[in-house]
């Protein structure tokens, strides 16, 4: 595998998204099969055609830069296209963390004044599904864009459109949200000085501050709809009321600050200079932006009318007819679109791992200012530097000396690493099939007892878990429920380390209490299991369900569906519940209609707080702010989510949650040349909308979902919110919502309604493998000289071959035993417990499981190191010897790297020590191109009792992984020859 292969680990971010990639989270990198034909070479660097007439007679003198980002399973890539290049692509830098889960990567970045430095703040992008994670779980580094070196500056800060803010100087600014889930209201404001690669200030703000801006004369930003000054010590002076809602904001290098704020469908422009505001143009809300300059001066992008067509000092306008990613430092390029080809699989593609030759591949599309000539090309990420950030846990206590129970007790009930607890990864049309009979209350298919070696007894899902009844009558849309599964995890119910047909761990993301592999704090864990991340009655000591109720959610993706289904029906009851008075509502109420389930789903991902409990929350009751769409932290001129274009899988942090899963009902993930789960029946006067078809080159006008306003949660009385307050001002107790609302005319045929594939009686689809399940046997007799007279000893890596669970009839008995060995040393000290964070299991290899891990090096071996020992027993007697050859089971996926394998020949005494080494390419490839199971032969070798082989992930690339598989000892009646590296 590619050097570059992606680092794909479990996501550690609680609640996940499929965010687009969520449908997003691709499955492990090492789990993926390769394409049964290379793809397509990419065309040379997208470039500008023709940039004489393009770029005119200068360009080769030029020195304008464009900076993009894309991400993927190998990080945040910085692209970079330089004019005198005639605007061709190259890598800037790489920028990840090793340490942080939940790969693929998201983020932004900006361009300082000078052009000499770019900052980024970057994060894996399911962190937009997690609260404290969008609000403080993300990287900064700043980039030399000279030489791509990249210096990481911050953690823990805020992942959102408006960050970073690069000034028309070297001096950018960072945000950070601080305070818990409920409210969100204090803001650490922190200085980078570019030049120096490093923070020079934090100042906590009490108030939530966004937009912020660098300018010559000190720092600014919105809070509560005014422009503010920051001095020195976080205080706040109003110096401003923009228009309405800010959204782009930017100061010039002659201390003047240009901004657009929104009144209704119109953005406004305006500047700031000698304490007054002034308009100076305006465009659609859809399609006016601002953008920095090198030096210090502006662009207006977009459909912009000039007030009195007059262009102010330091302001100059671009026209566009629609929204850009971003423009070139001296503005003679826009980027209208930019996003890796992983998040592109992502949607097509869902429940498939992503592919590592995809990996570094980016489509982008390009046109030069004031041409209509547009180039759309592949870049492919090249030779760069590449940052692999440290990444500090926010909520990780102190080591101490003695393990404490935060490090050894788990909270969830449910274990990783069980051989018990092996879900099967479902196919798309699995998933759809338990959702449709589900929400009908259809889901009684038979489990048998002992489903997947799981020791419950036999059982029904929906007799397992009884459907709840929704208040006010009728039933959840199951085209509802699955796009919450979409944005959840993918379809997936076993972890993104394995693919349909494997088994694995279950689904977890947050076992551990931490996003970093480093870190374990069990009191954070979020115990989310499976397609529906069931949280609920999940964690020890829970009395929600029973003990078989859980493992049942962990292992079976129809119970966990059933399960769900009941979380999303109780979160609607909450609501029909209250008193009349305090009564939350969309439109009429109607379960039927897909939009009255919008406050549900904000419930669903951010909690639902109850009238009765208003006194424990300060009289606060309803849905709160952070996913009200007229939060500030969402860009406010946004379309609806994946309703412009492919690229909004690039960037979900721009929509609530609530908005994302409207689009994915709107929007289903494809799979191939269809979609992964139906579209609802749209109302026949709903929205429409124009949007490149996924399906075929060209333009194509879709049906829509009604959604809801950007003020449509905002009410003077109900959470002081208006558009002239540009949304909730920042006074935590006055920003939750209740109440009731409209979003379409559902008597009036606006509204969205269920669409089913699956009824009753339809039988539980088969799961579409990926890989073929490998039942074969070894065959002895292939080997040289083999000696029937004696057994082979096999030994696989479960001791218990009745826990192998694929469905296989002919696994014969264990001929000795394994072992994990964890830490380095091993289990000498309490570093040997972080190692099982980096530790899978995947239903792969000989008979169905393999252990895998990445590789490791350096100081963080010490935690990650893992050894694998197999010991045979070989029937020998004390002091006896014998001739085997040795065989080791390389399977087709769960291993990438090159895997050294060690032997000792024996226990005895005055045996001769002797330590063989063999090394073996995990990744082989065979016919189709395709990883594929095989025997490998390590040599022929004279053994004795306590003969041992083992394999470790040290010196293995951390973009590689091992997997642990079945090895052979097939007795010889001479040496026959064997030696390292021979095919079986």
């Amino acid at each position: 595998m590619s050097a570059t292969a992606a680092r794909i680990k479990a996501a550690t971010i609680g609640a996940l998204a499929f965010t687009t990639t969520l449908a997003g989270l691709p499955a492990a990198a090492h789990a993926a099969p390769r394409p049964s034909s290379p793809p397509p070479a990419p065309q040379v660097q997208a470039s500008v055609a023709d940039p004489d007439k393009a770029l005119g007679a200068g360009w080769r003198k030029s020195s304008d830069i464009t900076v993009t980002g894309t991400g993927d399973t190998d990080g945040y890539h910085l692209h970079i296209a330089r004019e005198k290049d005639a605007f061709a692509w190259s890598t800037l830098a790489t920028l990840k963390s090793s340490e942080m889960n939940g790969a693929p990567w998201g983020g932004a970045v900006c361009v300082t004044g000078s052009g000499r430095y770019a900052v980024a703040v970057f994060a894996p992008k399911i962190a937009a599904n997690k609260p404290s994670a969008m609000q403080a779980g993300a990287l900064a580094a700043v980039v030399d864009t000279t030489t791509g070196k990249a210096v990481h500056v911050a953690t823990g800060v805020q992942y959102s459109y408006y960050n970073p803010a690069c000034g028309p100087g070297d001096r950018a600014l960072l945000v950070r949200g601080i305070g818990g889930d409920l409210d969100k209201q204090r803001t650490d404001l922190l200085t980078v000085d570019a030049a120096a690669g490093r923070v020079t200030s934090t100042r906590r703000i009490d108030a939530q501050l966004s937009n912020p801006v660098p300018a010559p004369d000190g720092d600014y930003g919105i809070v509560g709809g005014n422009l503010v000054k920051v001095a020195a010590n976080g205080r706040l002076t109003t110096v401003a009321k923009p228009n309405g809602r800010t959204f782009d904001i930017r100061a010039t290098a002659g201390s003047g600050i240009d901004l657009i704020s929104l009144n209704g469908e119109t953005a406004v422009a305006q500047r700031f200079h000698g304490g007054k505001l002034t308009t100076t143009a305006t465009g659609p809300r859809t399609n006016l932006q601002l953008f920095g300059l090198r030096g210090g001066s502006n662009a207006l992008v977009g459909q912009v009318t000039l007030k009195g067509g007059k262009t102010p000092a330091g302001l100059t306008t671009l026209r566009s007819d629609k929204p850009v990613t971003t423009i070139s430092t001296e503005g003679h390029l826009l980027v209208e679109e930019a996003y890796s080809q992983q998040t592109a699989d992502s949607l097509a593609k869902p429940l498939t791992a992503a592919d590592p030759t995809r990996v570094g591949q980016s489509a982008v599309t390009v046109r030069p200012a004031g041409s209509e000539q547009r180039s759309t090309g592949v870049i492919t990420t090249t030779a760069a530097p590449v940052l692999d950030a440290q990444a500090t846990a926010v909520s990780a206590a102190p080591t101490v000396a003695a393990a404490p129970s935060y490090i050894t007790n788990p909270k969830c009930a449910v274990p990783r690493n069980d051989p018990t607890v092996q879900p099967l990864q479902p196919s798309p049309d699995m998933v759809e099939w338990a959702v449709d009979l589900a929400v009908h209350e259809e889901l009684f298919v038979n489990r048998p007892a002992n489903y997947l070696k799981t020791g419950l007894p036999a059982y029904q899902p929906q007799s397992m878990f009884p459907m709840h009844s929704l208040v006010g009558g009728g039933r959840v849309p199951a085209n509802l429920l699955l796009a919450i599964i979409a944005q959840e995890t993918n379809l997936s119910q076993a972890s993104w380390h394995v693919v349909p047909g494997d088994t694995g761990n279950p689904l977890l993301p947050l076992y551990y209490g931490s996003h970093s592999v480093d870190t374990i704090y069990y009191p954070d864990a979020d115990c989310g299991y499976g397609v529906g991340q069931v949280t609920t009655g999940m964690s020890v000591g829970d009395t929600v369900y029973t003990a078989n109720q859980r493992k049942a959610i962990a292992v079976d993706y129809a119970a966990n569906v059933a399960a769900s289904l009941n979380i999303l029906i109780d979160k609607w009851n909450q609501m029909k519940n209250e008193p009349s008075a305090a009564r939350s509502q969309i439109n009429d109420g109607d379960a039927k209609h897909i939009e009255n389930w919008f406050l549900a789903v904000w419930a669903y991902n951010s909690g639902f707080y109850t009238y009765a409990d208003r006194a424990k929350n300060n009289g606060r009751y309803g849905v709160g702010w952070l996913n009200n769409p007229a939060n500030s932290i969402y860009k406010p001129n946004r379309l609806g989510f994946l309703r412009d274009s492919l690229a909004d899988a690039e960037t979900p942090n721009l929509w609530s949650y609530p908005e994302r899963i409207m689009g994915w009902v709107e929007t289903p993930q494809l799979k191939g040349s269809g979609t992964a789960y139906s579209e609802p029946t749209f109302g026949d006067n709903g929205p429409t909308f124009w949007r490149v078809s996924w399906h075929k080159p060209e333009i194509s006008w879709n049906d829509g979902v009604s959604l809801p306003g950007l003020y449509t949660f905002c009410s003077p009385a109900v959470n002081s919110c208006s558009q002239a307050q540009n949304g909730c001002p920042a006074v935590s107790s006055a920003c939750w919502w209740n109440g009731l609302a409209t979003i379409g005319n559902c008597e009036n045929l606006e509204c969205t309604t269920e669409k089913r594939v699956y009824s009753a009686g339809d039988s539980e689809p088969g799961v579409k493998r990926i890989y073929d399940r490998n039942c074969s046997e070894l065959d002895d007799y292939g080997v040289n000289d083999y000696d029937s007279s004696r057994p082979t000893a096999i030994v696989y890596t479960l001791n218990d071959t009745g826990q192998y669970n694929l469905g296989c009839t002919n696994v014969k008995p264990q001929n000795g035993r394994f072992n994990l060995l964890m830490g380095d040393p091993s289990g000498a000290t309490d570093d040997s417990y972080y190692a099982a964070i980096d530790l899978h299991q995947v239903g792969a290899g000989f008979q169905g499981h393999v252990w895998s891990t990445y590789g490791y090096s350096g100081d963080r071996l010490k935690k990650h190191k893992i050894v694998g020992q197999w010991t045979p027993d070989l029937g020998l007697g004390p002091q006896k010897r014998g001739r085997y050859s040795v065989l080791v089971h390389i399977p087709s996926h769960g291993g990438t790297g090159n895997a050294e394998y060690h032997l000792q020949p024996s226990t005895r005494d005055n045996d001769e020590y002797v330590d063989f080494k063999c090394t073996i390419n995990q990744d082989e490839v065979g016919e189709g191109n395709y990883s594929y199971d095989h025997w490998m032969i390590l040599g022929n070798f004279d053994l004795g009792r306590g003969a041992r082989l083992w394999m470790s992930n040290a010196g293995v690339s951390s973009s590689d992984s091992v997997g642990w598989d079945a090895v052979a000892f097939v007795p010889t009646t001479v040496d026959n020859g064997d030696f390292c590296g021979k095919y079986h």
